[in-house]
């Protein structure tokens, strides 16, 4: 499992947003304990209880970060419950969240991933609340985490940790269907449709002619990047992360298309 990073790197992926004094309190929890500790937001404006959103953008962002890394995410609807805090490890990387499916992207990536529930509380801070366990004990214990302290200290092993289904492509007569996994604040809709699929479906030569559709709105043809596509008009591509993408240069696709989540997508081979 994932060791310490010599310089102790510590992410930050919220819902609490910036007006109030949240996201400061949890790095002052951390500094405290490890003053040498850097911090890193990855968002803070995950929408409010949105664990779907907040577990896709986790996995997005994480994966570009170095080994050791420990990744604090607290979008936790459940704060105060019943529910565990977990502290997910693999091979190289370190997941702090509340047991509620924020973690399922991760898992679903990392399956022999390491899940300890965290119960030693001589790692939160003395006197815990019931409203905020990203500063009271998710911090604290990033910040021990990256002193090095041993893993096994921080709780026992479990392995029935809560996690959504990761929903994936299906090709079903002829037809790769899919649908809507996220929308971005520019409102392009992000599909579970991978490059890999898309290659599988047919040639990358002929992608050209690929017909994507969702809900009633369809385009023809795979776009390079944004600035390729008319202004305001719907358009797709494969973005970055390697994604299929429907996006709208200068406007809102998800407007456009009067599209939302879990909507169905559906890519056709050119006729």
């Amino acid at each position: 499992m994932a060791a310490a990073s010599a310089i102790p790197l510590i992410t930050l992926l919220t819902d609490f947003g910036t007006a109030d004094s949240f996201v400061g309190s949890m790095k002052g929890a951390i500094l405290g304990i490890n003053p040498e500790a850097r911090i890193v937001d990855l968002t803070h404006e995950v929408p409010a209880h949105d664990v779907r959103a907040g577990a896709y953008l986790l996995q997005t962002a994480t994966r570009y970060f170095p080994p050791g890394t420990i990744h604090v995410a607290v979008v936790d609807p459940g704060v105060g419950s019943a529910r565990r805090p977990l502290l997910l490890s693999t091979s190289t990387q370190h997941f702090l969240a509340p047991d509620n499916g924020l973690l399922s992207y991760v898992l679903a990536e990392e399956p022999d991933a390491e899940i300890r529930e965290l119960t030693s509380q001589k790692y939160f801070l003395a006197a815990i609340g019931p409203t905020f366990h990203g500063r009271d004990l998710f911090a604290p214990v990033a910040a021990w985490l990256a002193q090095g302290e041993s893993l096994d200290a921080f709780g026992p092993r479990v392995k029935d940790a809560v996690r959504f289904e990761i929903r994936r492509p299906a090709l079903v007569k002829g037809r790769l269907v899919g649908e809507v996994q996220h929308i971005d604040r520019f409102g392009n809709l992000i599909t579970n449709i991978g490059y890999t699929e898309l290659r599988d479906l047919t040639e990358m030569d002929n992608w050209l002619g690929l017909q994507v559709k969702v809900r009633k709105a369809a385009v023809k043809g795979l776009q390079r990047c944004y600035a390729d596509a008319k202004p305001k008009k719907l358009a797709a591509l494969v973005n970055s992360d390697g994604w299929l993408e429907l996006f709208c240069n200068q406007a809102r696709a998800d407007k456009l298309a009067r599209a939302k989540l879990g909507d169905r997508v559906e890519v056709r081979r050119p006729r």
